[in-house]
């Protein structure tokens, strides 16, 4: 885990990319990583920030897009589930209960983990941001508790429990990645292939509970995780989806609405890569590749 920015260096071969951050509009990613396996776009290594950081973890540890799809229609069919709620309902100090109340991100995503056996690698790396200073974080190599890190990464503040860390004697408040940067191309070297969303500008589409309106709204008005949302897409390839009636904290968006972002994330990312290939941009194998 460090605690600064990438210091200048010599791009290692391969594609490198970002997935930003947005909540439920993962599953854009989803579509957008099909679209890089169908053109043999291989991901060499992935720097994530919240939703982004656990589609990344599960990219890194050899998943597809395409299993994914059911994976997180899963997860987000847990919202009724109460005793999911109950497992992370925890105290906390006062601070952390001021920042992000009762519930806490870690219990779920220890039963993630344990489930589909994900581990830390040297393809991934995980933005959270230290709100105490508002500097970023990035968990990378092999060493670190991997659920913590995802926890972290999507401690949206006034939804999630931030996360106390103590590295070499620095007390860290560490909260969402977006809080830093939504999309953080700042720790690669050289070109990433970036997959990015835009925000919601319209009236929801869907919506089950009041709180889902509450969090679309903040969203149009007032993001709880700021705004800091900009790519150089001179030196990056941008890859930017999104639905305007669709909101990241939106929990109440129906499969249907799910299932059409992985297809907006598909058909925006195919033609993206397919010139970016053709442009010597970015490399691609003959072949796709399966998961054994």
């Amino acid at each position: 885990m460090r605690s600064t920015r990438q210091e200048e260096c010599t791009p290692p071969p391969g594609n490198h990319w970002v997935l930003g951050a947005g909540g439920w509009n993962l599953f854009h990613h989803l579509g957008v990583l099909k679209a890089a396996d169908e053109l043999g776009v291989e991901v060499d290594s992935v720097i994530g920030a919240s939703a982004g950081s656990l589609v990344a973890a599960f990219i890194t540890n050899g998943y597809k897009a395409e299993d994914l799809v059911s994976v997180f229609l899963e997860m987000r069919a847990l919202r009724w589930n109460p005793a999911s709620w109950l497992s992370c309902l925890r105290g906390a100090d006062p601070l952390s209960l001021a920042v992000g109340g009762w519930f806490s991100l870690e219990p779920f995503m220890r039963q993630l983990v344990a489930r589909y056996k994900l581990k830390p690698n040297s393809r991934l790396r995980i933005l959270t941001c230290d709100l105490l200073r508002h500097e970023p974080v990035v968990f990378e190599g092999t060493d670190y508790d991997l659920a913590r890190a995802l926890a972290a990464s999507g401690a949206v503040p006034g939804v999630f429990q931030p996360l106390w860390q103590m590295k070499n004697g620095r007390l860290m408040l560490l909260v969402d990645g977006a809080v830093y940067h939504y999309n953080p191309t700042e720790f690669n070297c050289g070109q990433a292939i970036v997959s990015k969303f835009r925000p919601a500008t319209d009236l929801p589409g869907d919506w089950e509970t009041p709180a889902d309106l509450y969090f679309h709204m903040r969203e149009l008005y007032f993001p709880l995780a700021g705004n800091q949302r900009y790519v150089d897409d001179n030196k990056h390839i941008v890859i930017e989806t999104g639905m305007p009636d669709v909101a990241g904290l939106n929990f109440g968006i129906s499969r249907q609405t799910c299932l059409k972002m992985v297809e907006n994330g598909y058909s925006t990312a195919k033609p993206v890569l397919a010139k970016a290939i053709a442009d010597g941009r970015v490399t691609a194998s003959k072949g796709t590749r399966r998961r054994s």
